[in-house]
C-alpha cells in the first residue's frame, strides 16, 4: 500500500513510467514486484489499455531458438 500512499493509485505510478519505452517499463516492473513476470506484466497491461509491444518485443533476451528437426 506504499506505493498506492505515494503516488495515489497504481495507475498514477504507471503514469510516472510513461518516460520509459515498452521494455525498460516491463523490466522495472518485473523487479519491483515479485512474481510478476513479462507476459503476466504484458497481460495485466493489456487488461487495462496500456501500451503494449507487438510480440516480438515480449520474446526473452536470450534468443534462444530450437533445432528444428525433420520427421521421416
Amino acid at each position: 500500500m506504499a506505493l498506492v500512499d505515494e503516488h495515489g493509485s497504481f495507475l498514477g505510478y504507471l503514469r510516472l513510467l510513461d518516460y520509459l519505452d515498452y521494455s525498460s517499463r516491463i523490466s522495472l516492473l518485473t523487479r519491483k514486484f515479485a512474481g510478476l513476470g513479462r507476459t503476466s506484466a504484458f497481460v495485466s497491461r493489456y487488461c487495462v489499455n496500456e501500451e503494449t509491444s507487438a510480440g516480438q518485443d515480449r520474446r526473452t533476451t536470450s534468443q534462444f531458438i530450437s533445432p528444428r528437426v525433420t520427421i521421416l
